[in-house]
């Protein structure tokens, strides 16, 4: 039923501030937004930023609530090799590390910039065994997206110039709100299975998007930096994820490909802007 909503982030934002989160509306929905674009061939990664104590790990866990767990993989740390001898599927799905810091080492950036960029890891090793030294070749394959979360100012530069970041409120405004739902302890009963089963019709239907306007939209922007070469498909990618999951609102092309709107780059554009 939910698939009928006009407007399902803004929904989403209800349910959520209904469980008893305080603020952070435009995060929540960015957050939400990034899981669905796991559909698509190109999806979009997220760093969430902030001080400590500020709720970053809690709001990504309270909205991955919300998707079943074949939706995302979390881990709050890993080995240096973990990722490549892992078979925990990452095909159509996101990496959550809930502390970027649990992804330090060079290795471990390096396999998670190839999964973003190339959407599959390839690694060659040796064993042995009776017949002496062999390699072995051992295939991860994407596309993958990550969320993660950090206190840091810069990640590693190489991988961040691959996500969005998106910083939560450190207001004393904000702080008083968290404190009063903290205090009262209001919140409604949760019901997720809607939401999994939202996913789960997903799953069964296209995720083919065509945006007719994306011509004039990258012509739109002034090409002021070389950054924008990965940030105007993640945004163009956003718009997709926003189509798709309002697919029963938008018509269809001769193929059968969801036709976005600008009312899908207008919610887009507002949850991505400085």
């Amino acid at each position: 039923a939910i698939a009928f909503e006009a407007d399902i982030l803004a929904c989403f934002a209800r349910e959520v501030e209904a469980a008893g989160v305080a603020g952070e509306v435009r995060v929540i929905k960015l957050i939400f937004l990034v899981v669905v674009s796991r559909f698509l061939e190109r999806i979009v990664s997220l760093t969430v930023r902030g001080p400590s104590a500020g709720g970053k790990s809690y709001l990504v866990a309270h909205v991955l609530d919300y998707f079943p767990e074949s939706a995302y993989y979390a881990l709050t740390a890993m080995s240096e090799k973990a990722l490549i001898y892992d078979d925990a599927p990452l095909e159509h799905r996101m990496l959550v590390i809930y502390e970027a810091a649990g992804m330090a080492g060079d290795l471990q950036t390096y396999i998670v910039r190839s999964l973003l960029s190339e959407g599959m890891v390839r690694y060659v090793t040796v064993e042995k065994g009776k017949g002496g030294l062999k390699p072995r070749t051992i295939e991860r394959q994407g596309p993958t997206g990550l969320i993660t979360t950090t206190t840091a100012i810069d990640l590693h530069p190489e991988n961040e110039t691959r996500m969005l970041s998106m910083t939560i409120r450190d207001t004393s405004e904000q702080t008083a709100a968290v404190l009063l739902a903290q205090a009262t302890g209001t919140s409604a009963p949760v019901d997720l299975e809607p939401w999994h089963r939202l996913q789960d019709w997903l799953v069964d239907g296209s995720n083919e998007v065509v945006i007719p306007y994306v011509r004039t939209l990258a012509q739109a922007i002034p090409p002021v930096a070389v950054r924008l070469r990965r940030d105007v498909p993640t945004v163009i990618a956003l718009v997709k994820a926003h189509a798709l999951l309002h697919q029963l609102h938008r018509d269809r092309d001769g193929d059968g490909s969801i036709v976005a709107t600008i009312e899908d780059y207008a919610a887009v554009r507002a949850l991505v802007e400085a």
